[in-house]
């Protein structure tokens, strides 16, 4: 069996009525009370759980974690009987999705059932209305929802986050690269120099990426990818956006916040 990825990049999300969850790296999940004290969550949870990625449903907030996927509460967080490492979780309306070390998995009414790539790992995907794209090893596995054929576009490279800029389909490699597409179903890896990507984030109407030198909004002059700096100094490795807040996870300095947030523009708090 080959070895397990984990992801070791620090995550968070934020509810509507502005309750902070996050997952430092290693450390465990977190919650923000209404005065900036945190709290460990540990009831429901396995000891030493590792989180790959914080995500939020239509109404809850949910781990993906190296045992498995957890619906968060209050004080702790319930098994979703999904017992694979888990690296992305998605609601759709009634629909319900996680990406896992054994392929993408959907939920119905009799539990869990296996619906792509059952013998490899899927990193993060992306369901639109005519297309599933999936994160794999070696690329990005392409469904046509129209036609139900499969396409494979190779990137060289593990992909471990999807997002869509302009209509090009770009990913977040393991090796901190920026894979765009060519709209033709190739790919161009491209380094920004001095920079490691850890993640893409669509959100807000615009594409940030974070980075290990701060947080970046990705842009575009002459056809070809630029980055709007937006925070410099800290790894940042995650990043939500709720009533005028944006909350940054970073690697090792806990979260950062910044109040009347815009894009071009950051106050931090």
């Amino acid at each position: 069996m080959p070895k397990q990825v984990l992801f070791h990049r620090s995550s968070v999300k934020v509810k509507e009525d502005r309750t902070v969850i996050a997952a430092p790296i290693g450390k465990g999940i977190w919650r923000m009370g209404p005065e900036g004290e945190w709290t460990v969550l540990t009831q429901g949870l396995p000891k030493n759980v590792h989180v790959n990625r914080l995500q939020k449903g239509e109404t809850d907030l949910y781990a993906c974690t190296a045992q498995g996927l957890f619906r968060l509460g209050e004080d702790g967080g319930q098994s979703l009987d999904i017992p694979l490492v888990c690296y992305q979780f998605k609601e759709l309306g009634d629909l319900a999705f996680v990406a896992t070390s054994r392929g993408l998995w959907s939920r119905t009414g009799r539990g869990w059932i296996n619906v792509a790539s059952a013998q490899a790992a899927v990193y993060d995907f992306l369901y639109l209305p005519e297309y599933l794209f999936l994160a794999l090893d070696g690329g990005i596995a392409m469904y046509d929802r129209m036609a139900c054929t499969w396409a494979q576009l190779p990137v060289g490279a593990r992909v471990t986050g999807l997002g869509v800029f302009r209509s090009r389909l770009i990913g977040v490699t393991e090796q901190g690269e920026l894979a765009l597409g060519d709209r033709r179903g190739g790919f161009e890896k491209v380094r920004f120099p001095g920079l490691f990507l850890f993640n893409v984030i669509s959100t807000d109407g615009s594409v940030f990426l974070c980075a290990d030198r701060g947080l970046y909004r990705l842009g575009e002059v002459g056809g070809r990818p630029v980055l709007f700096s937006l925070s410099l100094g800290t790894p940042i490795t995650d990043l939500d956006i709720g009533g005028g807040r944006a909350y940054a996870a970073t690697l090792n300095e806990g979260v950062r916040i910044w109040d009347g947030f815009r894009s071009d523009k950051m106050t931090e708090n």
